[in-house]
């Protein structure tokens, strides 16, 4: 393998690293460390673009100087061309205001294509990778809800948590607010969907965790995933990891015995870290499952209501063109000036980008599904993709056009090709 393939893998890996283990804030985080100068149309929305957001193109500069493959490849079609097509008709509707959507575009191809082209490189180090993001994302999140405050740690965009301004995301314990965690993350939900993503990534990998080091990592890895997802309070993140370890779990002819026994040990460690934190936590808990009908979680379903009932209003004014890829909350606030994005990906397409925009979401959604999803060989794809389309159902996360959402769509996308676990 020569060097430039060693440095353009390893630099990925570090892109892949910093992407998913800090928050991409307009004044933080390490894409803003060392900023360069702009033009003055992007300076003047108070952007700060630092070297680090140079690495994509070194990273593809060594890959062109290194051992390229004798054959370029482009993935699964029942992948790459419905997201082909979403990608088209997203750049035919950018303006210069959203211009910058086309880069978040950018960043789902680039992962994907990567990953795709270097199956031995992922099948050995991506979830060695991940495995460490799930340990720094997971050691702050716990962090922030045992101290009930931020660590300090702008640097990385961690965002600031004040349990007494409106907006920042809170449970109920003893009639008080109670912080969710957020992790380097801009909401506890998207702590949920990274963590939950990350964990049905690395779980299937139990079998390549053999060597002592690395083995402990995956245990630590998981075992502070868990622990992190517990504390994002995020119910939806919850049924999301018990969709895909259902997936995991599931008995399929020869690899049936071999499916239970990796299922297992997880779900005990689930287990554990469950009672345990219920122990402690019971009335924490309590505020997210069971009162339901508490004015902060009441106010919490009619709001969504309303956005529901604004974006199926915008679908039905605009149903051919939509308001164009990033305008549907200025549109939603014409309606009603206290609207938010929509919780809902198929909704927020549909709004965006007319119904045929949501028949090719869907078709990239199921496509897949219904070539690959029966079989064993891609059941860790599967599991990780049904997860994210049961996050997106109700939240506007796990979306093409956010940088997390953008890097885990361009992971769960590789894993359809070749049939890794």
């Amino acid at each position: 393998m020569s060097r430039w393939r060693i440095l353009s893998q390893s630099l990925f890996g570090l892109l892949l690293f910093l992407l998913l283990a800090s928050h991409a804030a307009a004044n933080g985080g390490p894409f803003t460390w060392l900023a360069l100068p702009l033009p003055t149309a992007v300076s003047g929305q108070s952007w700060q673009i630092g070297v680090l957001a140079l690495l994509p193109v070194v990273v593809a500069a060594g890959w062109w100087l290194g051992d390229r493959p004798a054959r370029f490849g482009w993935g699964e079609t029942a992948v790459t061309l419905p997201l082909a097509a979403i990608s088209l008709l997203t750049l035919l509707r950018l303006t210069p205001a959203t211009a910058h959507l086309a880069a978040m575009l950018a960043l789902v191809w680039f992962v994907y294509l990567f990953l795709v082209n270097q199956p031995r490189w992922q099948a050995a180090w991506l979830w060695r990778v991940l495995a460490v993001v799930l340990l720094v994302q997971s050691g702050v999140a716990v962090a922030q809800f045992l101290l009930q405050r931020e660590l300090g740690l702008a640097w990385l965009g961690e965002p600031t948590l004040d349990l007494l301004v409106e907006g920042t995301s809170v449970a109920q314990r003893d009639g008080q607010n109670w912080l969710r965690a957020y992790g380097l993350n801009s909401h506890p939900n998207q702590l949920g969907l990274l963590l939950t993503s990350l964990i049905l990534l690395v779980w299937p990998q139990q079998a390549r965790a053999k060597e002592g080091l690395w083995r402990g990592l995956f245990w630590l890895a998981l075992a502070a995933g868990i622990a992190g997802l517990l504390v994002s309070l995020s119910r939806s993140a919850w049924l999301a990891l018990g969709v895909g370890g259902l997936v995991l779990a599931w008995p399929r002819g020869a690899a049936a015995a071999r499916s239970w026994r990796e299922f297992a040990l997880p779900l005990a460690l689930f287990a554990a870290g469950l009672l345990l934190f219920a122990l402690l936590y019971g009335d924490v808990l309590a505020s997210r499952l069971v009162a339901l009908d508490s004015p902060l979680e009441s106010r919490s379903l009619w709001e969504r209501q309303r956005d529901w009932g604004i974006a199926l209003q915008l679908v039905g004014e605009r149903p051919f063109l939509g308001t164009g890829p990033g305008h549907y909350l200025a549109a939603a606030q014409e309606i009603d000036s206290a609207a938010v994005t929509v919780h809902n990906v198929p909704l927020l397409v549909a709004a965006e980008l007319g119904l045929l925009g949501l028949v090719l979401w869907l078709a990239f959604w199921l496509w897949p599904l219904g070539r690959y999803g029966r079989s064993s060989a891609h059941r860790g794809a599967t599991a990780v993709w049904l997860a994210l389309i049961v996050m997106a159902l109700v939240h506007p996360e796990p979306t093409l056009f956010l940088p997390k959402g953008a890097v885990l769509w361009g992971i769960a996308a590789a894993q359809w090709q070749g049939g890794a676990v």
